[in-house]
Formats: structure tokens, sequence, C-alpha cells
């Protein structure tokens, strides 16, 4: 018996939502660790790769449009294989995912297409602020640096009915430069964490004891030594799949 290596199936342009195509994708650049794939695809699957309309009597799986579809790239990111199937508990078998051999190419074709492209960072790129840099440019030649929205108060249906792109860039490096350039806007989880920390140092403000100026560096120390300062990209994309559907 001879088995080939198993690969997704190729896709370089986004349709157009319809009755067979969804109007969400979850996009996925250069993920690299299978175990954070198999999540993220176990979360589009539990939260929206189900066919729309499943009681509908005529309804098939094959004929119904699933509310989220998946893009990877295909260089640079985790292949299937028995380890992302068991981190997407078999949902790896049942999601059609794409790939792409161009991700920024595939990403500005969808823009032009009129897609959202909601790429995950916690700021936006220096990349794109470093190019509106430079007092020989013109205003009205410099590109509008995308806005960086919080989650809770991205515009979604309702407000902004365009269908949507969420981007999510690598553990490591999060989004690439070229793919970052495509994005229409971006969006974060705020971190808690920042929260807390800002609001006891501003309550500690008003205390001029040497006993609570100590105690301040000992909270600061706390929390840079903690390194936490982001989610997991699985954790990240499960919640923000949630939000943009059930909103």
């Amino acid at each position: 018996l001879r088995c080939g290596k198993l690969s997704f199936d190729t896709l370089s342009k986004i349709p157009p939502p319809s009755a067979e195509t969804p109007s969400l994708w979850l996009v996925l650049d250069e993920i690299q660790d299978p175990q954070n794939l198999g999540a993220l695809l176990r979360s589009a699957y539990f939260l929206g790769g189900r066919p729309q309309d499943s009681s509908a009597e005529t309804a098939t799986t094959t004929t119904m449009a699933r509310t989220v579809g998946v893009l990877v790239c295909s260089k640079n990111s985790a292949p299937p294989s028995p380890i992302v199937s068991a981190a997407s508990a078999g949902a790896l078998e049942i999601l059609d995912v794409y790939s792409t051999a161009n991700l920024p190419r595939t990403l500005n074709q969808a823009r032009e297409d009129g897609f959202r492209i909601i790429g995950a960072s916690s700021s936006v790129p220096s990349s794109l602020t470093n190019n509106n840099k430079g007092n020989d440019i013109d205003d009205d030649d410099k590109d509008v640096v995308p806005r960086l929205y919080d989650l809770q108060d991205l515009p979604v249906l309702g407000t902004d009915d365009r269908p949507v792109l969420l981007v999510l860039g690598s553990e490591g490096h999060g989004l690439r430069n070229l793919v970052a350039k495509a994005c229409t806007e971006f969006v974060r989880i705020p971190s808690g964490v920042v929260a807390a920390t800002v609001a006891n140092t501003n309550n500690d403000d008003d205390d001029d004891d040497d006993e609570n100026d100590e105690d301040d560096e000992q909270d600061g120390k706390d929390s840079s030594e903690a390194g936490v300062d982001s989610l997991n990209v699985s954790v990240t994309g499960g919640i923000m799949l949630w939000h943009l559907l059930s909103r």
C-alpha cells in the first residue's frame, strides 16, 4: 500500500459569499505548530464549520454554505498530519481547508472584491506607520494607516456588512509585512493584566510612602517576569471567531 502525503485543496481567489460559500473566512499566515493549527480548525468547525441551515429538508453538506471558511499558506505552515487531526478532534477530516501559494496576492484580490481584511495584531505594524513618516511626502500621497480596534469596539454586522477575512499571523512573528499591508483594519483582544497594572499604578500615585514605592516596584517586577503579554494564537482565533459570529 502506497500513500502520498496529505495536502489541502488550492484556492487562488476567495469566492464571494453565496448559498454555497461563507461570508467569514479564517486565514492563517504561516501557523507552524500543528497543535495550534488543529485547535484553530476545531474552533472554526465548532463555531461555524457546519452548514448554516442543516434543518432544511433539501440541504446537504455539499450544497449548503458553511459559516466559516479556512485558508492557510501552502508554504511555511503546518501540513495536515495525524497531530493536526488529533488536535482538531477530527475537524480536519470534515472541514474544507484550502491553501494558497501567495497569500498577500490572494488578500489584495479579496480586498478589491469588497472583503474586509481584519488582521489580528496587538498594534499597527511598524512597517505601515513608518511608511508615512517623512517631511518630503505630501499628506495626500501618504497611505491611510489602517485603524486598530479593541475587539469589543470592532464594527460588525449591522454597521459593516461586508464579508470578512480574519487573518492570524504566526506564533513567533505575527503577520508578515506584505500580509499586514493587505489588511483594511486590525483588531486586538485587550489584556486584563495591563489594565489592572495601570489601575494599580494610578491608585498608588497618591501615596508618597517609601514602603508603597517598594510595593510598586515589586508589582511591576511580578507583571514583567510573568512573561504573559499575549494569548496563544489558537485561543485568539477562537475568541475572535465567536465575537464575529455572535454579533
